[in-house]
């Protein structure tokens, strides 16, 4: 098979040390133009390494913003699903032999993938076009890149309640100077001032707790020149993308993907359509080809449902809040329960490959923008094409589509959909093999300039075999009937599910489609907005072109007289005959919708394990996480200090700190698992009160432990020890109730923006309406040592947040999850020599070193397993290294120089690139061999200056400090 060439050596040994393991994209077929053009990609960021380090032997992380594709990049992790997300036109991980980081991983970092990309393209009709061959062109995969290559164009992270990223919150107070009226979330979350008022991310809609946004286009010069099997023709189009996910019970099996695309072309586009490809891999990457026994599963999940409308969502209507309406019994509610469409297809392992592949990866449509009217796009949510195919198929015979006539002709047709139900009907693949799929929706007859499509969709994974899949259609069907009534969209007919609780419990994958769609139609709520329903069931609000009317007719049912439009204001329409949307309350006026209601506990605080903090070259650096056999973890009170996004209340409660020992980096593990986790402390935030000192009882008088009118601290029981301790608390300490241990705010660290101090402000828990503001305070608010470390291993640790939500029986906690990935690793080094060299005394661990096959038979236990980052997952260290700057120099005993290291050589710069600091100033990203002063600890990776694995024997080295050697030394090798 055809190996890229990446300029060194060392990375064909990379590349050696996973031969096992195929290049992510020899799942295509060689003959596929996407594998053609995931190898030109990749050759193409390899062009971009830098050339002084390859020079010397050291394999680099790539200088490109985030994601770095052969390194660490924007990972959704808060969930179960772990999945890459990319700013180029696919998602997911197509180069898991070039980067650790998970592709489509279930559960947490498992080792078993389900997803190899995600890949998104547009098709449109260019009426202006000269030339005919570009009339009908299609966006597609590589062809979407970053805006532009300055350092503002990379992947933004964020999360529901971070400053100025309320969704529908006009947190900039900004007033749209030609309607009077607020704006909301006009500014993407960018890095750019989109709404020109000279501020950056001062008013963007985050989501989840966990967010990526990204900006890309397809009429960049990398775009244009990413031809591959025929020349690229942009459209002009820009795509806004979000993607985030969920931590919290009932949500954690999804991620969604948001792509808003902007029409930047200057002029109409015509015929838009939006196409996904779509290769889902299920099973472990330890076996070869383990994505060659997959079968799919076209129409599971799929289906309508009745879902009961809770009485807290104002689209209820229940009586006494609506008007008299032809079609609703006076004292009955206008939307007692409203329907829910399930759209996805799913493919699954074919045995589950021993138990090792317990899951089932699925994809979701879940929204896309609709016109109600029909006349310029689709009226409701669906697909408008789909087909499912074996890797190798031709594209005559349902196989992919090519190039971008086949892509737009695919898109465009409505193959395989079901002309009645809108639902797909391709049969199941007869036989198993590496199955892929592409789907489309559209399309919109004209885009105008500056005009906006949206398209939603969710990846999924939950437990599931085929023998178990493929009987869902069947039992849908049985379970489905004939539905009539006023809230069935535009009178269709259709087939619903009023009842779903057998099919949930023998499906889980619908089960999961059901809650991510739930999750995604929220709840109807009273709010100031500038656009509401004016009455009962209109949906829709239609204006006019400037200069134009219009005479439009709603459905009949509900909305019976004709009505002129005009181009001033807005006129509400009742089109899709429902009164479960357009929700209107006779007494309140018109509700709002609110999209993706869910509970959300805090975020996690930010630490200094985080790899834009645990640098050896940032300037702000305070709190070093690895010293001589500890780990110190240090935190801020960003939970604290972020109201719950559904109440507006300040409900945080305290903080877990997590501890991964002994991990060993199984086969195409980014990360820690779920089940290598161990909780350290729980520490429980006391807030409430100055102090937790009572007055003395009379007992305690009489015991002469105080005297009359005196305050004590309590007595309490400390399950740890088993003995009752006095537990002294001030307002603001963290206590661990099992320990007894207390963790009390740093009084030296000063609060972020001293001394103009910046806060955040919002109601207290439980107290609608009472404010409360509190100070942020940088890492180093909070301390937590763990000395039950060694030298030399890595370790992982994870501070998670929990909140109080409820009350009474009601009453539940919320936790955000923990989650590190490889290049978060902390590794304790022993101490430096104080001495600065004068009395040097370096020795080298494991002496001798033997390299059995086994790792875990190799005495030295902190061996890995090799990826594409740490090609040999080993390393001997030199320990007791002086303060001062240092070069160490091994030789053969024949006195040929094999290696040089410098205490400013970088440890992990092969899967780190460089940080932007808070002063703007971008750095390198990773950790020195002397990452502070007091390291006195290097490692040698027993890889060559000429990128070659050492081989047995006596090595010799030096230890220089200046020009002057300080020691001399040797160490044997056995392998």
């Amino acid at each position: 098979m055809k190996r890229i060439h990446l300029g060194s050596a060392l990375l064909a040994l990379v590349l050696a040390a996973f031969v096992a393991i195929q290049p992510a994209w020899a799942r295509l077929s060689p003959d596929d133009p996407d594998y053609k053009e995931l190898e030109r990609f990749a050759g193409e960021q390899a062009a971009r390494l830098h050339p002084e380090m390859l020079a010397n032997g050291r394999r680099p992380a790539s200088p490109m913003a985030i994601p770095d594709i052969f390194g660490p990049g924007a990972v959704l992790n808060v969930g179960n699903l772990y999945m890459k997300i990319t700013n180029n036109g696919f998602d997911c991980n197509p180069f898991t032999n070039l980067s650790s980081d998970p592709s489509g991983q279930w559960p947490g970092a498992s080792s078993v993938e389900y997803f190899n990309f995600i890949a998104m393209s547009v098709g449109a009709v260019n009426p202006l076009a000269s030339d005919p061959t570009a009339v009908r062109r299609v966006s597609y995969l590589t062809e979407w890149r970053p805006a532009t290559l300055d350092p503002e164009d990379r992947i933004y992270r964020g999360y529901d309640g971070i400053v100025n990223g309320s969704r529908f919150i006009n947190d900039d107070s900004d007033i749209d100077p030609q309607t009077g009226d607020a704006r909301y979330d006009e500014d993407f979350l960018d890095g750019r001032d989109n709404d020109g008022d000279g501020r950056i991310d001062e008013d963007f809609a985050a989501i989840g707790q966990q967010m990526y946004s990204c900006v890309m286009r397809d009429d960049t010069q990398q775009a244009i020149n990413a031809a591959a099997a025929e020349r690229h023709v942009p459209l002009g189009m820009e795509c806004r993308k979000l993607a985030w996910a969920y931590s919290i019970p009932g949500f954690t099996d999804f991620n969604v993907i948001q792509y808003d695309f902007y029409n930047r072309s200057g002029h109409v586009l015509d015929s838009v359509v939006v196409g996904l490809r779509v290769d889902m891999d299920c099973g472990p990457v330890e076996k070869s080809n383990y994505f060659s026994d997959d079968f799919d599963i076209p129409s599971y999940p799929q289906g309508n449902f009745w879902i009961q409308t809770p009485t807290t969502d104002k689209r209820l209507q229940d009586r006494g809040t609506h008007r008299d309406v032809n079609d609703v019994e006076r004292d009955s509610a206008l939307c007692p329960r409203f329907p829910v469409r399930v759209s996805g297809w799913s493919v699954a392992d074919d045995e589950g490959d021993d138990a090792k592949t317990p899951g089932m990866p699925h994809l979701l449509l879940i929204d896309h923008t609709v016109d109600p009217t029909g006349e310029n796009g689709p009226r409701q949510v669906g697909w408008r094409a789909f087909r499912s195919f074996v890797g190798s198929t031709p594209y005559n015979q349902g196989g992919n589509p090519t190039i971008d006539q086949q892509r737009y002709e695919f898109m465009t047709s409505v193959e395989n959909i079901d002309p009645l139900t809108g639902f797909i009907n391709q049969p199941n693949g007869d036989q198993k093999g590496d199955y892929q799929a592409w789907a489309s929706v559209g399309p919109w007859l004209k885009v105008p300039d500056g005009g906006k499509i949206s398209v939603t969709i969710a990846a999924g994974v939950r437990p599931g075999v085929y023998r178990d899949a493929v009987g869902y259609l069947n039992a849908y069907n049985r379970e489905a009937v004939a539905a009539s009534g006023p809230n069935i969209p535009f009178k269709q007919e259709m087939k619903i599910v009023s009842d779903a609780t057998s099919l949930l419990q023998a499906y889980p994958t619908l089960d999961n489609a059901i809650a991510a769609q739930v999750a995604y139609e929220g709840a109807y709520e009273k709010k100031d907005w500038p656009l509401l329903p004016d009455d009962h069931g209109r949906e829709t609000a239609v204006k006019a072109p400037p200069g134009q009317f219009q005479t439009l007719q709603g459905c009949e049912d509900h909305d019976p007289a004709a009505r002129l439009v005009g181009d001033r204001q807005y006129e509400w329409f009742d089109f899709d005959c429902s009164y479960c949307t357009g929700a209107y309350s006779t007494s309140e006026g018109g509700y709002f919708h609110r999209t993706w209601l869910a509970e959300a506990p805090p975020p996690s605080p930010n630490s200094n394990m985080a790899i834009n903090y645990n640098y050896s070259d940032n300037p702000t650096r305070q709190f070093i996480a690895a010293g001589d056999q500890q780990v110190t973890i240090a935190w801020d009170n960003l939970s604290e200090n972020t109201p719950d996004p559904k109440s507006g209340q300040f409900d945080f409660r305290g903080y877990r700190i997590w501890k991964v020992s002994n991990w060993q980096r199984p086969v195409g593990s980014g990360g820690p698992a779920e089940d290598d986790w161990t909780l350290l402390s729980e520490l429980r935030w006391f807030n409430h009160a100055p102090n937790n000192k009572r007055l003395c009882t009379p007992l305690e008088v009489s015991q002469g432990r105080c005297a009359v009118g005196d305050t004590v601290c309590p007595q309490v029981f400390v399950p740890a020890t088993g003995q009752l301790v006095d537990l002294c608390l001030q307002k603001g300490d963290l206590v661990n109730i099992q320990t007894g241990e207390i963790i009390r705010p740093a009084p030296d660290v000063l609060c972020t923006g001293y001394p103009d101090c910046l806060t955040d402000t919002a109601d207290r828990l439980g107290q609608v309406g009472v404010r409360e503001t509190r100070i942020r305070y940088p890492i180093g608010r909070y301390k937590y040592v763990d000395r039950q470390v060694k030298n030399g291993f890595v370790y992982f640790y994870s501070v998670t947040a929990f909140d109080s939500t409820g009350q009474g029986d009601g009453k539940v906690e919320l936790a955000s999850r923990r989650a590190a990935v490889e290049t978060e690793g902390v590794v304790p080094q022993s101490s430096a020599d104080t001495t600065n060299g004068a009395k040097t005394k370096v020795w080298v661990v494991p002496n001798p070193y033997r390299g059995v096959r086994t790792i875990s038979d190799r005495p030295s236990a902190w061996d890995l397993t090799p990826n594409a980052g740490d090609p040999t997952g080993t390393h001997i260290d030199f320990f007791g290294l002086p303060r001062a700057d240092w070069t160490i120099k091994i030789f053969t005993v024949s006195g040929d120089m094999v290696q040089i290291i410098s205490s400013k050589d970088g440890v992990n710069e092969s899967i780190r690139g460089t940080v932007t600091g808070d002063d703007g100033v971008s750095r390198p990203g990773y950790n020195r061999q002397q990452d502070n002063p007091n390291d006195g600890q290097a490692r040698w990776n027993l890889i060559s200056r000429n990128g070659q694995d050492v081989v047995s024997g006596v090595y010799l080295f030096t230890v220089q400090v200046g020009s002057e050697v300080k020691q001399r030394g040797k160490f044997i090798i056995i392998r």
